[in-house]
């Protein structure tokens, strides 16, 4: 028999509540500069999309990307010590029409190695098993997600220089890494974001069975596996694109007009899904009642624009 839990006290229980209760922030509005690394082009574009229903942000998360920030400070402090001078916290760098969007941890002068460049300068902290293969082979083959966020701020900002700060949360061990700017490399990566961004349809997946190990923990794995139905909403509507002028706009070609983020979210009663989104085939469409006729992958048929989206889909 299992033993019991011990029970959370109240007011334990209460902070967990709030924190769960602080509103979900982090589906960012464009493409991340974070996931600049991510292998498979068509995670990116499914999250471009907002295809999948966003991350929950449980109270243990919170507090995860909470002590990021806090190890981020502790770092910068460090660079402080010894005199350097550090600036632009939290700046941001957009490409693509701003849909490709980050924020530097900061800016920095003064670096002993080279102390008349300016340096990007890139915070992170992380568990043993994934420091240590970067403190021992370096950022660009021990963290390459790391690697090509900071490729594209330093692109971005004109700078070629960056200082990567990395703590270990296991025993307080670090490693700093000045790194050169690739800019083939950061060409290279952004114009691969605004390629995935301009698809009409998500491009193919990366893995070719569904238990790929590679997509065990994508977010995106069942929708675009076709297990689970899109959300519905604009982005993924076969009428809405993004604009590529601007600061992360989007079109909608139905109502001939521009669409904040808030109509985004909310969608339309005209919303037809993209044909690939829906977990089946496409047989019949009529422009004059604005349908679109599918075989799902059940044997039924669902007509978007007419029928409830069903409920074991």
């Amino acid at each position: 028999m299992a033993p019991i839990p011990k029970p959370t006290s109240s007011t334990q229980r209460a902070i967990q509540d709030s924190l769960e209760t602080q509103g979900d922030d982090w589906e960012s509005v464009g493409v991340p500069a974070g996931d600049i690394g991510v292998e498979c082009d068509r995670a990116i574009w499914l999250a471009f999309r907002r295809a999948s229903i966003p991350e929950v942000i449980t109270w243990k998360k919170r507090r995860i990307f909470e002590r990021g920030n806090i190890e981020e400070e502790r770092l910068l402090d460090l660079l402080r010590l010894i005199g350097v001078e550090v600036w632009g916290q939290q700046d941001r760098v957009r490409a693509v029409g701003g849909h490709l969007r980050g924020k530097i941890d900061g800016q920095a002068l003064g670096i002993l190695e080279a102390p008349k460049a300016i340096h990007v300068v890139e915070c992170k902290s992380a568990k043993d098993e994934y420091f240590k293969p970067v403190k021992k082979n370096g950022v660009k083959i021990g963290m390459p997600k790391h690697y090509a966020t900071f490729q594209f701020y330093m692109y971005g900002l004109g700078i070629d220089r960056v200082y990567y700060m990395m703590s270990n949360k296991n025993d307080e061990d670090m490693h700093f890494e000045r790194v050169e700017l690739d800019m083939e490399y950061a060409m290279r990566a952004v114009a691969r974001i605004e390629r995935i961004i301009n698809m009409p349809e998500p491009p193919g997946r990366l893995c070719s069975k569904r238990d790929d190990f590679r997509g065990l923990f994508c977010r995106q794995a069942e929708v675009c596996w076709g297990e689970a139905w899109p959300r519905v909403h604009c982005r993924t509507c076969l009428f809405s694109t993004p604009i590529m002028d601007g600061n992360a706009g989007w079109d909608c070609s139905r109502h001939n007009k521009p669409l904040s983020l808030a109509e985004q979210d909310e969608g339309c009663p005209a919303q037809l899904f993209i044909p690939s989104l829906v977990p089946g085939t496409q047989v019949d469409a009529s422009e004059e009642d604005e349908t679109v006729t599918y075989v799902l992958n059940d044997g039924s048929s669902w007509v978007d624009g007419k029928d409830e989206i069903p409920s074991n889909g």
